[in-house]
């Protein structure tokens, strides 16, 4: 079974008819008043958020902004920690390389500047997933970055590394970010 559709059943499963009601008031710009009219439960709003191509897996802005306003904090953390580790029971990434992936990106996103597009396809990430964290965070570029580098994260999974990043860096000739990354991630190591 899908883990984000389970994750998703579970959410349904917790929200009340007045939860449900407040998210599709909420939906209502994105989705539009017709296909609302037919939502009857949490699973059937999902099923149209998720056709709507407003959440998925690897994009759960929406999902977190519906829980935020509904003050559904016990929501937030079940929704944070599969962020975190994920869909999988086991994550097969090693902690210290999970360590140094997140020392990575704190340190590239202080020293990329407005080419992060760039790296960021490089990665493998899509414009239109691209474009739905610029619209999600308009006015804050470096959560712009930091957020499509954990899409990028996500999307690889157990293969994500700084290995990859350091290829993405070269690849992009942002060869002095590269040397920086390095040599703190040295530093972190001794």
């Amino acid at each position: 079974m899908d883990p984000f559709l389970c994750l998703l059943h579970k959410f349904a499963m917790n929200l009340k008819e007045s939860e449900i009601a407040s998210i599709k008031f909420l939906s209502g710009p994105k989705v539009g008043k017709k296909k609302l009219q037919e939502v009857q439960s949490g699973i059937d709003l999902f099923t149209i958020l998720m056709e709507q191509n407003e959440i998925s897996r690897s994009n759960v802005d929406f999902l977190r902004e519906m829980f935020q306003s509904l003050k559904r904090e016990d929501l937030l953390a079940d929704l944070d920690k599969f962020e975190k580790y994920g869909s999988d029971t086991e994550d097969l990434l090693d902690p210290r390389e999970r360590e140094r992936l997140s020392a990575a990106f704190d340190i590239i996103c202080e020293h990329v500047g407005r080419e992060w597009k760039k790296l960021i396809r490089t990665l493998g990430v899509t414009d239109t997933k691209i474009d739905s964290i610029v619209y999600a965070h308009p006015y804050d570029m470096t959560e712009q970055f930091r957020q499509c580098l954990k899409a990028w994260q996500n999307i690889k999974r157990n293969e994500a590394n700084v290995s990859h990043l350091f290829e993405a860096l070269r690849k992009c000739k942002m060869n002095l970010v590269a040397d920086i990354l390095s040599e703190k991630l040295q530093a972190m190591e001794q």
